[in-house]
């Protein structure tokens, strides 16, 4: 995104950033399970739910595993 667009949103109101990000945290559990339902025809909703899951808090550790690998080597640095 460009600067512009950083100092635009945060010039939006609070309750509206909250509700942009609960719109796309559902567009992103959507496409989750879309894409689980694509590749597991007939799953169950509990299956499905349990995979979704899974799906996000593996994403939540990647994310996690690549800000450390970011910072660390600029902490050896000082």
């Amino acid at each position: 995104m460009r600067k512009e667009d950083w100092e635009r949103i945060g010039r939006l109101k609070p309750e509206v950033k909250v509700n942009m990000a609960m719109d796309l945290t559902e567009a992103i559990v959507r496409v989750c399970a879309e894409g689980i339902e694509a590749q597991y025809p007939g799953i169950s909703d509990e299956e499905l739910i349990e995979r979704v899951r899974e799906r996000l808090e593996w994403s939540k550790r990647y994310q996690k595993r690549q800000t450390i690998q970011k910072v660390i080597p600029t902490c050896m640095k000082e």
